[in-house]
């Protein structure tokens, strides 16, 4: 197995639906894997392209987001290195629900819907995979939803930050650092709240110790603290 083989197999192990394929059905789809590159802000696909499409992060980062008639957007989720987009569209074919742009150079591999469904054809057993994780996507759609409903703004900010600490994180002296430029309106965009709101509530966290902020780039000084005010907020 060549040293490429073993990158793609190792990047469709992150992927849920493939996680419990072994060797020698990874290495039949890995065949049908295509790597792309993406500059920096340099969308990869817009919302109601059409889909068809996987997408596997191997350099880089991707902002995944949705924007209204009036130009308003609102940011679904920033992806790193080892994350995946599009898979929805493996699926239903149906258009894409966001859009996706690099926030960095990225490279990705992809895999044709057309590719995944020879291969479900001839694996029927794989369905029970995709059912499951099909069935855990509800779920965190489940808990976003009631974080709106139920948690109040501290409570949704600190969330999402734990939340983009574990997803990209890097361990510090001082903390755990969040190596993304995050302006006040991408939280805000993230928690479904207004710029001048999250600016409140990230001065209430900076001022308590919990959180410090230099160039846009989060650091997270005290993570206890964090969850413990999702707790006070209702989660």
């Amino acid at each position: 197995m060549t040293t490429s083989s073993h990158d793609i197999i190792q990047a469709l192990r992150n992927v849920p639906y493939f996680s419990s394929l072994d060797t020698a059905d990874l290495t039949e789809l890995s065949r049908s894997m295509i790597r792309r590159k993406y500059a920096l802000s340099q969308v990869i696909f817009h919302m109601d392209d059409p889909g068809g499409l996987l997408y596997i992060i191997l350099e880089g980062k991707v902002k995944v987001y949705r924007t209204n008639a009036e130009g308003n957007e609102a940011v679904l989720a920033i992806l790193g290195i080892g994350e995946f987009f599009g898979e929805l569209s493996l699926i239903d074919n149906e258009p894409r629900s966001a859009t996706a742009e690099a926030i960095e150079d990225a490279q990705v591999y992809t895999l044709h819907r057309d590719d995944f469904l020879r291969f479900l054809k001839n694996n029927p057993a794989f369905s029970i995979q995709i059912s499951s994780v099909l069935a855990q996507r509800i779920r965190s759609m489940n808990e976003q939803v009631s974080d709106v409903l139920f948690l109040d703004l501290p409570g949704r900010l600190a969330r999402k930050l734990i939340q983009l600490a574990e997803n990209h994180g890097e361990e510090r002296e001082d903390g755990i650092y969040i190596p993304i430029s995050l302006t006040q309106s991408n939280l805000a965009e993230m928690t479904g709240a207004t710029r001048v709101s999250v600016n409140k509530a990230l001065k209430v966290f900076r001022d308590a110790g919990w959180v410090t902020v230099a160039n846009r780039k989060i650091t997270i000084n005290d993570m206890d603290a964090l969850s413990n005010r999702i707790m006070i907020s209702g989660g």
